[in-house]
């Protein structure tokens, strides 16, 4: 094909699509803002608040590029153009058009007579010269005239930010007329590889020319749809009856001592347990309310933001494969929610911006579960379901489930919603991964020859055609609606399994026909509890956390007594993940966290792993996907080889003088055996020990007879123990 031709190809589905400018300008550059009449400034020049995106894709603009943005706070580009002369001017706003574009952009014309907001669609072509739309005319005194591009109220579609011209009457009545005749002259520097082009005739692209990608379409912003019918909240003593109507026991309980209660709280929510000078201060308060109190306290606490955000990448990534080019780090995603958490955001305001993201996972984290799962249609179907809804699809995948009324085609309608996902994998950097949108493509069952309708569990239906984001709006719509059942009770069955010892529906990521399911009316009323409070995940915690139900005492779960055996009549202890193990080691015997030097890549190991922290070992050791059934998390011997023979473990429980640790101090600090005992177990058991616990270890020190190595083997003990690595 020659050069006309080949770039005719390329422009062809502007055309036909009714985005191209004036004249039809086949341009790979931009105009050059210097070769145009009156005053001209382009994105280049302009001041630029909140996140803007560049591009080339949709031709002819202005300058070097344009600029996008979906919406937000403080999203404006300011341009400042000198006027030399009071008057009368013509404002255009120079943009590029497209099907994914807002209808009303917004843009601010700061005139002598005051701010005029001027409304732009656009969709539609501009109707002024080259790619520039007439705003219509406006006095302006010698100086400064501002024009500003805001994305700040915008709802649906890109706003475009290309640049502004000011015009006398003359000037614009001139460029109406002879502009269209003429092709715009290029930027100097790219002019020369990319002439202009005259009227093209049109021909066909050669078979197997690669299209252009259209413009990246942005999500919808996130706006909460008020429910078609009345929920209500609960209070932790309604929370209490109900649980009285079904099992019993919890109005007569008697609840566990201030020291357990602090530490089992501190866990939950946070994720480590309490420090000494906590303990001591909860412990010194006598006012009623206390309990309460600290759950505000811990509830407000960054750390609640970090915790609940390393349990949430913990459910994604324990299911999530590593691609082969780079090492997934869940660093930036777990800053991300932790900030989400801690902002109070609603768990379905972040849902709905996980699923439907796009770009580079660096600039924007929410992309990481689609990035992470590489756009593969079948595992996000698979995840999408489980993790939001706690609904297992995958046995669907290749046949009709065996188990339960799931024909394969419910699992491939799912799929559809992803098929048009397109992402780019880096080496070496997962940050560096960005989610985008293929222009087209529709799924088909293995197998099968008829394209597969998006469809969520006959509940929510889009057409055949529709764009990747809005598939995946469509879906995360349906997903989040305060009348989907399952999003409410997956959360909830989450919050209530951590905090009460075993889900409502065992494994929490299946509350459906395959569950191990219990309390469904309590389960319910919870549900609806969270839903009241517009997906308040504290408000949850909250209501928990105060009830008499949380406050028991810990017993036997596999009790001979047919009443403990009802569920929830007593709190199972529950094992801690890695993180919790790291942070209550870093508390408990100042365990620091190191991190080697990164090992060189050679010929042979182009790609070495990131090095390990001690941090990362502890998790590695000690972490368990919090999917699982708490009767499949068992002790292993990596977990006691590591306890027992880590270096930075070992530094830490050495009572020889000079050697810096909490150990040497407690040893040289207290001659009182009984004190010094005393202090080793607030501060690694966040309790006080008992007589006979005291008695015993007395016992060993003069066994011993060395202090020193007897309290060594007092700290190592603790650490090893059952009760420091669960919570009770």
């Amino acid at each position: 094909m020659d050069f006309f031709n080949q770039r005719f190809a390329f422009l062809l589905p502007a055309i036909l699509a009714g985005v191209v400018c004036h004249s039809a300008i086949a341009q790979e550059s931009g105009i050059d803002p210097a070769t145009l009449p009156g005053l001209v400034q382009d994105d280049t020049k302009g001041t630029v608040s909140g996140t803007w995106t560049k591009s080339v894709h949709t031709k002819p603009f202005l300058g070097e590029h344009y600029l996008y943005a979906a919406g937000g706070e403080k999203q404006t580009v300011t341009f400042s153009l000198d006027v030399k002369e009071a008057g009368v001017y013509q404002v255009l706003l120079s943009y590029t058009p497209g099907p994914n574009r807002t209808e009303k952009a917004a843009v601010l014309v700061h005139a002598a007579d005051g701010v005029k907001t001027v409304v732009v669609n656009q969709m539609k072509k501009p109707e002024g010269p080259y790619c520039f739309q007439p705003l219509g005319e406006f006095k302006f005194e010698a100086g400064k005239a501002v024009v500003v591009v805001s994305a700040e109220g915008n709802m649906k579609g890109v706003v475009i930010a290309d640049g502004v011209q000011l015009l006398t009457a003359e000037q614009f009545k001139i460029a109406q007329a002879e502009v269209p005749k003429k092709p715009p002259k290029l930027l100097p520097a790219l002019a020369k590889n990319n002439p202009p082009v005259k009227t093209p005739v049109p021909a066909k692209p050669k078979e197997g020319t690669k299209k252009e990608e259209p413009p990246q379409q942005q999500p919808v912003k996130f706006v909460r749809k008020a429910p078609a019918k009345q929920f209500s909240k609960l209070s932790s003593a309604q929370l209490d009856d109900l649980l009285e109507q079904n099992i019993g026991g919890i109005k007569n309980s008697q609840p566990i001592s201030d020291e357990a209660y602090l530490r089992r709280i501190t866990l939950d929510l946070v994720g480590r347990q309490p420090k000494l000078p906590e303990m001591d201060a909860f412990l010194a308060d006598e006012r009623a309310d206390k309990r309460a109190l600290i759950v505000e306290k811990l509830l407000a606490s960054p750390e609640f933001g970090v915790n609940w955000a390393n349990y949430w990448s913990d459910v994604i990534s324990y299911r999530t494969p590593q691609p082969e080019l780079t090492f997934l780090s869940y660093t930036t995603f777990k800053r991300w929610l932790a900030e989400r958490f801690n902002q109070n955001a609603g768990w379905d305001e972040t849902a709905y911006t996980m699923l439907t993201a796009v770009g580079k996972v660096g600039d924007n984290p929410a992309a990481t579960f689609v990035g992470f799962h590489q756009g593969d249609k079948s595992r996000l179907a698979a995840e999408t379901t489980r993790v939001f809804l706690s609904t297992q699809i995958a046995c669907a995948e290749c046949h009709d489930h065996k188990f339960v009324d799931m024909p394969q085609e419910t699992f491939h309608h799912v799929a559809a919603f992803f098929v048009r996902v397109n992402t780019k994998l880096p080496w070496n950097d997962s940050d560096a991964i960005i989610v985008s949108s293929k222009a087209d493509g529709e799924h088909k069952m293995p197998g099968g020859k008829s394209e597969m309708q998006p469809i969520a569990f006959s509940e929510r239906k889009v057409d055949l055609g529709k764009s990747d984001v809005d598939r995946r709006t469509e879906l995360a719509d349906w997903i989040i609606a305060p009348e989907n059942p399952w999003f409410a009770r997956a959360m909830t069955n989450r919050i209530w399994a951590r905090m009460m010892g075993r889900g409502f529906s065992e494994p929490v990521d299946e509350i459906g026909e395959l569950g191990d399911r219990v309390l469904p009316e309590v389960h319910t009323a919870v549900a609806e509890h969270f839903v009241a409070g517009n997906f308040d995940m504290k408000d949850v915690f909250r209501l928990v956390a105060s009830s008499k139900a949380y406050q028991r005492t810990l017993r036997d779960p596999d009790s001979t007594n047919k009443d403990e055996r009802k569920p929830f009549a007593v709190i199972a202890a529950g094992r801690l993940r890695g993180d919790e193990v790291f942070e209550s080691l870093a508390i408990g015997i100042e365990l620091p966290n190191v991190t080697p030097s990164p090992t060189p890549a050679t010929d042979a190991v182009r790609f070495p792993p990131p090095p390990k922290s001690t941090r990362d070992l502890v998790s590695d050791a000690f972490g368990f996907d919090p999917s699982s059934d708490a009767s499949n998390v068992s002790r292993t011997m990596q977990q006691a080889m590591l306890l027992m023979n880590n270096e930075q473990i070992q530094k830490q429980i050495d009572a020889s003088p000079g050697s810096g640790t909490m150990l040497a101090r407690v040893v040289e600090s207290e001659a009182d055996d009984a004190k010094a005992v005393t202090r080793l177990y607030e501060n690694v058991l966040a309790r006080k020990p008992n007589a006979e616990e005291i008695e015993l270890a007395k016992k060993h020190i003069g066994k011993v007879g060395e202090r020193k190595a007897a309290y060594e083997d007092l700290l190592w003990s603790l650490v090893n123990g059952a009760e420091f690595l669960s919570r009770r």
